[in-house]
């Protein structure tokens, strides 16, 4: 007994009419013989499993390319260097602000005069040589083991703050007496430069990493 020839014709991805041995039933309920309906009916439902599967496979592909683009890994090794800079920076403050604590803490102060004002030229642009003038107070104190001290001090402004004669109150370092400042707001607020440029650098940088993350998140 010759075997049968089933076969589905399909049109934009759905089954049109079935054929068994060449003729032509619109769908499955015109086949008149129940095994023949049987077979074009596991044929179909081998069909859509099939479609099913790579319907299945694509979509996977898919989560894997979007999960990609949304991690890629370039911005996370920026993100690792934002996060390290930011912890520097804030590692840098915190050391600095306690030094600078700490040296606050250690300062004896006395009685000080200015005796002279000296002024130095610094390049502000070395090829269009551009100069600007400083002028730094040099001070005399007697610290706390009673030898008088004559010190420049580190302290300048582009106009002279002090006049020689001035009385001022010296801030300095009982065991180094020549570590020593005139005390003042403007020199207290010097030693809290670096702590509070780095703090702000690295609250900056840690704010960045974390409306990245949040961003990459959603």
């Amino acid at each position: 007994m010759a075997k049968k020839k089933y076969s589905i014709n399909w049109e934009n991805d759905e089954a049109d009419s079935f054929e068994v041995n060449g003729i032509k039933y619109e769908s499955l309920d015109d086949v008149p013989d129940e095994k023949d309906r049987d077979k074009l009916s596991a044929m179909l439902h081998a069909a859509s499993e099939d479609e099913f599967e790579e319907i299945k496979f694509d979509e996977k592909e898919f989560e894997e390319l979007r999960k990609s683009a949304e991690n890629p890994g370039m911005e996370k090794i920026v993100l690792g260097i934002f996060s390290g800079v930011a912890a520097l920076m804030i590692l840098i403050s915190v050391i600095s602000s306690f030094s600078a604590i700490q040296k606050i803490s250690k300062e004896e102060t006395a009685p000080g005069r200015v005796v002279e004002m000296t002024m130095r030229r610094e390049y502000v642009n070395e090829q269009d040589r551009i100069v600007n003038e400083y002028y730094y107070p040099i001070v005399e104190f007697i610290p706390i083991d009673g030898r008088k001290r004559t010190v420049q001090l580190s302290e300048g402004s582009s106009t002279p703050s002090y006049e020689k004669g001035d009385e001022v109150t010296i801030a300095y370092d009982p065991e180094h007496p020549l570590d020593a400042r005139i005390k003042s707001t403007g020199s207290a607020m010097l030693m809290w430069i670096l702590p509070s440029i780095t703090g702000i650098l690295g609250l900056a940088f840690a704010g960045g990493v974390f409306v990245v993350k949040k961003v990459m998140a959603v």
